[in-house]
């Protein structure tokens, strides 16, 4: 996956591969193998702060230079202006970071920050840099990564369900009345879903995402926790949480969009459990959005960390006080929808959602049982500031999930599963009414839950009916264009 073929590019939308590659550069990574290495080394990821983007090379004038056409065309679809905001981070202030011997992981031109790897020495030097405004300790370099996975990918192990369209997964989809939408010929075609996760095992050679490789719809993978374009390693949590949207194998198991054009993105270690992940998810989520990206699916969450220095206490929960929560809210400005799971703490001790699933304008999915009854393991809400969350709930108890090393099917529990599951729909949903902004198809799924009307902290707005917000969506349709 290292060497993009010049045949990659997005259909539909002029993002080529020279496109790609100048993006690519505002992402790039330095240094970050020789600290792999070094092991013996005590390196620190840092979230340095700068003071302002003075003598830019960048200007609002020129989006072309750090956006894709395809990002363009959706804030100008929305009337969303381009903003300083949008500006990368300086170069001339990442080069003296570089010439001070400091390493730079990725930056985020939202924050106008940048993750550095250095030691507790170099700190030093870089808090004295006249243009950083702060360094925040965020984790600790692990060291080498692991090696690649095996696979057995020879055969079906799965036997098809006769008269099944969805095969195994027939109940997920229906329980959110999806396959009305896919009846009326919306699988997704056209929307394009990033989905950020901390690993995709096999996705690059399973036969569960043949028809994505085929049809050039798997586009631009990007790590930013190892610093490459191979996400395809590390964990089978993303593969499977792609797979409740992507897989399309006929009467054995198809997700819920399975038309729709994905971008896989790893920034979660699963190694550990650091803020630097947090970094990793802002970086990851303003790829998505540069790239021009529709909607982003993000099955993770943080609220306690190895270094309990770094835990969460409920009360942050605001949507305000995480990078990452406040990253969300910003994607959903661009004109992005941020699909996140809620959590799986409803047993434990701690209970509520976490981040970002606190963000005011994500969208944030708890889990159901494949009868409609709340799952157990389902955080609740309210955010800290008393907002209903989860927005809405999804099947996420003992769903239906691609395996990650062989050609069958398994299940899989959590939140991780309702949110993709959900987010598929949403891209059906989008497809039908492309010319609806975000809020409006969020809206109008809020308004088909069947307890749209008296919401709890539960399930939120409750199960969303995707043929009622269809309708919905019609009627507003109509209504507009009447003389």
């Amino acid at each position: 996956m290292k060497d993009l073929k010049s045949t990659w590019m997005l259909p539909f939308y002029k993002i080529t591969k020279a496109s790609y590659l100048l993006l690519s550069s505002l992402f790039s990574f330095c240094g970050h193998a020789v600290a792999q290495e070094n092991d013996t080394a005590t390196l620190y990821y840092y979230w340095v702060t700068f003071t302002d983007k003075a003598d830019s090379p960048y200007s609002i004038d020129d989006p072309a230079a750090f956006l894709s056409p395809r990002a363009i065309e959706r804030r100008e679809k929305q009337g969303i202006p381009i903003t300083e905001q949008d500006i990368p981070v300086n170069p001339a202030y990442l080069a003296a970071i570089r010439n001070s011997g400091i390493q730079i992981l990725h930056r985020s031109k939202w924050f106008n920050a940048a993750t550095v790897i250095c030691s507790k020495k170099e700190e030093k030097i870089l808090e004295k840099l006249p243009f950083v405004k702060e360094a925040q300790y965020v984790g600790r370099v692990l060291g080498t990564k692991s090696g690649p996975p095996k696979f057995k990918m020879d055969s079906l192990l799965s036997k098809p369900v006769e008269g099944k369209p969805y095969g195994h997964g027939q109940a997920q989809v229906e329980l959110l009345k999806g396959e009305r939408l896919h009846q009326l010929g919306y699988r997704g075609k056209g929307i394009y879903v990033g989905v950020l996760d901390g690993g995709f095992t096999g996705v690059d050679v399973s036969p569960f995402f043949d028809s994505l490789r085929q049809s050039e719809r798997l586009l631009f993978p990007r790590d930013f926790v190892d610093a490459d374009d191979f996400p395809y390693e590390s964990s089978s949590h993303g593969t499977k949480v792609l797979s409740t949207m992507a897989a399309n194998v006929p009467e054995v198991f198809v997700g819920t969009a399975p038309l729709a054009t994905y971008v896989v993105i790893k920034t979660e270690d699963t190694r550990s459990e650091q803020r630097i992940e947090e970094c990793n998810w802002v970086a990851g989520l303003e790829y998505a959005d540069s790239l021009g990206l529709d909607i982003v699916n993000s099955s993770l969450g943080y609220t306690t960390f190895d270094d309990r220095t770094m835990d969460y206490e409920y009360s942050d929960l605001n949507g305000k006080v995480s990078v990452a929560s406040q990253a969300a809210d910003i994607a959903f400005e661009k004109g992005m929808i941020v699909v996140t799971s809620a959590g799986n703490e409803g047993s434990s001790k701690w209970k509520y959602i976490g981040i970002p699933a606190d963000s005011e304008k994500a969208f944030s999915i708890g889990a159901t049982n494949i009868n409609g009854t709340k799952a157990g393991f389902s955080s609740f809400g309210p955010s800290a500031d008393g907002r209903v969350k989860p927005d809405v709930a999804a099947p996420g108890s003992w769903v239906t999930v691609a395996d990650a090393v062989s050609f069958r099917i398994s299940t899989g529990s959590g939140t991780s599963f309702a949110s993709p599951i959900a987010c598929g729909l949403v891209a059906c949903l989008w497809e039908a009414f492309p010319d609806m902004n975000n809020q409006e198809i969020l809206d109008a799924i809020r308004q088909s839950s069947h307890q749209y009307e008296q919401p709890d902290y539960e399930l939120g707005y409750g199960i969303p009916d995707f043929e009622k917000a269809y309708q919905l969506l019609q009627a507003k349709k109509e209504l507009r264009q009447r003389p």
